[in-house]
């Protein structure tokens, strides 16, 4: 596996995926009519907030589940979020890394709500998932390409086992990885929202990667690398 190779889950021609694959890392997520977006924003101009909030909401939220691996304080976080990113528009520069951007007030939301339900006593990990186990948007979007029972059942299986042994990764080395894997985001962004070197973050999604082909069970790997 080399330095550049990624665990990869997601459409791609006209069939799902989830392999270990390349995936460079160099383009930035925070698309042209975002930057125009944030601009207007910046100007006063309320509408393209709300369309750029729009467009961020989904990662934010897909990011904040992840960390807090529940969905009960998702929408608490992701409104506490935008708050944060509106209070603070003028102080987004170069507007390219937005996303980088927002991703940090994400984290650091959800670090706040982690350390509120430590000092309660409540636990820290809930199952945020369907009632029967499984990642419902996932097999929703599966049964919708008009994949057989089976062919759902046999993906979303792979998809959960995958889920659990990337959430079994040392803190830093998953948030890095959802971000690169997950969210696309750059080397540079993720160093950005991690508030470290360029370096630290290709070693942990290095660590990370490597860590994942141990704990998958050969029969996943190929089933994966088979795709």
């Amino acid at each position: 596996m080399t330095h550049e190779e990624v665990l990869k889950i997601g459409f791609e021609h006209n069939h799902w995926i989830i392999r270990i694959g390349g995936c460079e890392g160099s383009a930035t997520v925070t698309t042209a009519e975002e930057i125009n977006l944030l601009c207007r924003s910046q100007q006063g101009d309320l509408d393209a907030f709300a369309d750029l909030q729009a467009s961020l909401e989904p990662a934010m939220r897909r990011f904040a589940a992840r960390l807090l691996g529940r969905l009960d304080n998702v929408d608490d976080v992701v409104q506490d979020s935008m708050i944060a990113l509106y209070l603070n528009l003028s102080r987004i520069h170069p507007p390219e890394q937005l996303r980088a951007y927002v991703f940090r007030i994400v984290r650091n939301r959800c670090y706040d709500d982690l350390r509120r339900m430590k000092k309660r006593g409540l636990p820290l990990s809930l199952d945020a998932t369907g009632e029967d186990g499984l990642d419902q948007p996932l097999g929703e979007l599966l049964a919708a390409d008009g994949c057989s029972p089976e062919d759902v059942t046999c993906w979303m299986l792979l998809a959960m086992e995958v889920n659990t042994a990337i959430d079994q990764l040392p803190e830093v080395q998953r948030q890095a990885l959802i971000l690169y894997a997950e969210e696309k985001l750059a080397y540079e962004e993720i160093a950005a929202v991690m508030g470290c070197s360029i370096g630290t973050v290709k070693s942990r999604l290095f660590y990370a990667k490597k860590a994942l082909r141990q704990m998958l069970p050969a029969a996943t790997l190929e089933a994966i690398e088979g795709e």
